[in-house]
């Protein structure tokens, strides 16, 4: 657990189907449920609130199961068995909980809405540990210009999934520390790339 206690709430994209949950550290938990977790959930419409212990958060999480058990579903089936929450998943209940997570909010508790510019400054907090990450698969493989697609290895699919959250969340590093890394990502990337940079633009201008 990292940090204060949250109670959050993840709407799967494109559906009503809702995972509701406690964590300290909430993006581990989303990662659990999926590594392509940005586009799995809406995060646009996520949210996380605030504890001020790990016990009022569990306090919250049991009340609101109870009081929204009439809408208890089962997981969704790309889920993993290993992620586990299988009675924490919800449909029809976004409402309830937005008036909920309200009320809680205008009481003083910290939230997190929408869920996007939070996993936004998490991804760019955790640059240094990426790093060390892709240092650990150049030692193993040796330079990514010689790396197999993504599709043909296990590590490095999560770290093409890795790279497109940071391009899909807008939280890339600032700078190209592994040659070859940013080619391979290119040709193995499940996400559009994003526009030139404004300042990027104007370097390539001719004088």
């Amino acid at each position: 657990m990292q940090g204060a206690t949250c109670l959050y709430v993840l709407p799967c994209a494109h559906e009503d189907h809702v995972k509701l949950g406690i964590a300290g550290d909430p993006l581990t938990r989303m990662l659990a449920f999926s590594p392509r977790y940005f586009e799995f959930f809406d995060l646009d419409a996520g949210w996380l609130l605030e504890a001020g212990t790990e016990k009022e958060a569990r306090g919250w999480e049991t009340a609101l199961k109870r009081r929204l058990r009439v809408h208890a579903a089962p997981a969704p089936l790309l889920v993993p068995g290993r992620a586990g929450g299988r009675t924490e998943w919800l449909r029809g209940a976004a409402s309830q909980l937005s008036a909920w997570r309200d009320e809680q909010a205008a009481q003083g508790f910290v939230l997190h809405a929408p869920l996007r510019g939070w996993v936004h400054q998490r991804l760019l907090q955790a640059h240094e540990r990426w790093r060390h990450g892709v240092q650990a698969l150049l030692d193993r493989l040796g330079p990514a210009d010689y790396w197999p697609p993504a599709a043909d290895s296990a590590p490095l699919r999560l770290l093409r999934d890795a790279m497109d959250a940071q391009v899909a969340l807008d939280a890339m590093p600032p700078d190209d520390d592994f040659p070859g890394l940013r080619a391979w990502h290119r040709r193995n990337s499940l996400v559009p790339s994003p526009a030139p940079r404004w300042s990027d633009a104007q370097a390539r201008l001719p004088e």
